[in-house]
């Protein structure tokens, strides 16, 4: 029974470990925005898009270009399965970041499993493109709003890597 327990208990720790990894993501590439998180393109409504975080994705969250942070809230909601078109009224935390561009808006909403988002920022850092900056605890979606000014080259069921990815 014993051998059971610390068989389970080190693949728990293992999956654990692999959910949560956080790698570095480097791009060379300056002059455009990059996704914010890895997953799968789930809607492309001209500059609002939504990627969903699946078990096996990077569920950190990165910076999508050089900026400042202009505002954090925090988004009262409800806890709907993160691939339904509800979970767009989902608990969240929007950052507004202020870039070059104009402002970009990130919101990482919960699912209906998860309920914990963590950010490591505060209003008015400076953030470098490709930094991670938050993570969603056990996934769910990220909602991103860009500019009128630049056009999303992202199309539905479009896997995307936060940090590398082109968004325009």
């Amino acid at each position: 029974m014993i051998k059971y327990f610390l068989v389970l208990s080190f693949i728990i720790i293992i999956l654990y470990k692999l959910f949560m990894r956080k790698p570095v993501r480097i791009n060379n590439i300056k002059n455009i925005i990059v996704s914010p998180c890895d997953g799968l393109v789930t809607k492309v409504d001209n500059n609002h898009i939504s990627i969903f975080l699946a078990v096996f994705d990077v569920h950190w969250q990165y910076a999508p270009v050089d900026s400042t942070v202009k505002s954090i809230e925090t988004i009262s909601g409800g806890y709907k399965m993160a691939t339904e078109p509800e979970s767009s009224h989902n608990e969240g935390v929007k950052v507004v970041f202020s870039s070059k561009y104009g402002d970009i808006s990130v919101t990482q909403r919960v699912g209906f499993f998860v309920r914990r988002i963590q950010n490591n920022i505060n209003v008015d850092d400076k953030v470098k493109q490709s930094e991670p900056y938050g993570v969603i605890r056990f996934g769910s979606r990220v909602d991103i709003i860009l500019p009128d000014k630049v056009k999303c080259i992202l199309k539905k069921n479009q896997i995307v890597i936060g940090g590398i990815t082109p968004l325009i």
